[in-house]
């Protein structure tokens, strides 16, 4: 086969391997590090595969149109049950999901109507992402931020968007509290070993596929070539005074959230909104607090959230959203008061990769959180 061949065929080709080791993945068929490297491509496949529809909706049959839209749907309800699921599980009582076994008596019209309120309340929010699908809507949007309202590509964009800032607080909203902070989920994370073990590895293998993932959706290999890919992003080699920068952006990140984090989370708390726990997220970040540990996950959040994020959406996308849809990633581990910390830092990223490009906003960011986990790693806080 020539190489104009798999150029050619690159969204076909990429659709049947993500679609295999996704299948692999979910079968548990591969165990050991080959399937934790397998399931975490879950993360970014479903993205791969809608992108590559997208792409060939353009340039193929126009089948495919119709193919990335009802994959568009099974994403977007696939978003909104997992997070409707993940609240479940955080008010579930513990013996339920301890042994398994359904016991009536635990299980009161309270319980039941929490439960009908995050489905209820997912669902809705899945709905409205679809506001994105109106052309009168997106008209009215494009006029505010450079993304063309006619693109099939950057309508499926902005209904993702939407779709990933208003279904992931819906829990927080109804549950009263971040999942991933619950007394049921933190047990199960304790309880989990080789859970905590396999953080540093798993951070890794997300970073990868984030990144490949990044790079296919931007087109690599489609419409761009890898030097285009890389301009896309906004990924360049960073001089000295780049990096300067950064580390310097980080360092005064730090020290200005010390005083703005215990602001919000009083104001948060005036308003009668929950706090996040900070004992909770010390104990959900425990496998990260080695020295490979903080390193590995400051990587992985750093360059893998400004490249997702930063570098393929905000080009497009403009700033506010792709920050609060930065913000919004965060809600099955903090409450509100961390939301907003979340939201201000990425505004912050956001301006830097404005005004220089990702890869210094990278380093800011991943300087910044190997800071903050060095700090807990070692008990110091402001």
């Amino acid at each position: 086969m020539s190489l104009e061949f798999f150029r050619r065929h690159t969204p076909e080709l990429l659709i049947a391997f993500f679609g295999l080791i996704s299948l692999v993945a979910v079968s548990g068929g591969v165990g050991g590090e080959a399937g934790s490297f397998l399931f975490a491509s879950l993360d970014v496949a479903l993205f791969v595969v809608l992108a590559m529809l997208v792409y060939l909706a353009k340039d193929r049959h126009p089948a495919f149109r119709w193919a990335a839209g009802a994959w568009l749907l099974v994403l977007v309800a696939g978003l909104a049950f997992t997070a409707a699921g993940m609240g479940i599980i955080a008010i579930m009582p513990v013996e339920v999901l301890e042994g398994g076994e359904f016991d009536p008596e635990t299980f009161d019209l309270a319980l039941a109507a929490e439960v009908a309120l995050l489905f209820l309340g997912a669902s809705a929010a899945g709905l409205a992402s679809l506001i994105g699908l109106s052309r009168r809507f997106r008209g009215w949007l494009a006029r505010y931020l450079p993304f063309d309202p006619d693109s099939l590509l950057h309508t499926v964009a902005l209904v993702v968007i939407l779709a990933m800032i208003l279904i992931p607080p819906v829990p927080l909203l109804v549950i009263g509290g971040p999942p991933f902070l619950s007394p049921q989920f933190l047990d199960l994370l304790l309880e989990s070993g080789d859970l905590l073990a396999d953080t540093v590895t798993l951070n890794a293998y997300t970073l990868f596929w984030t990144l490949i993932g990044s790079f296919f959706i931007a087109g690599a290999c489609i419409r761009r070539t890898p030097r285009q890919t890389l301009e896309r992003l906004g990924l360049v080699r960073p001089t000295g005074k780049e990096i300067a920068l950064a580390v310097a952006a980080a360092l005064v990140l730090v020290l200005a959230f010390s005083f703005i984090d215990p602001a919000l989370a009083a104001l948060v708390d005036w308003l009668g909104l929950p706090v996040t726990d900070e004992d909770a997220v010390n104990l959900l970040f425990a496998g990260s607090l080695t020295l490979p540990g903080i390193i590995v996950a400051s990587i992985a959040a750093g360059f893998g959230e400004e490249v997702s994020i930063r570098g393929l959406l905000q080009p497009r996308f403009g700033i506010l959203l792709p920050a609060l849809l930065f913000a919004s990633l965060h809600a099955f581990q903090y409450s509100w008061d961390g939301l907003i910390s979340v939201f201000l830092a990425g505004l912050v990223f956001a301006y830097i990769r404005r005004y220089s490009n990702t890869t210094t906003s990278a380093i800011t960011h991943t300087v910044y959180d190997l800071v903050l986990f060095a700090m807990l790693m070692v008990g110091v806080s402001f």
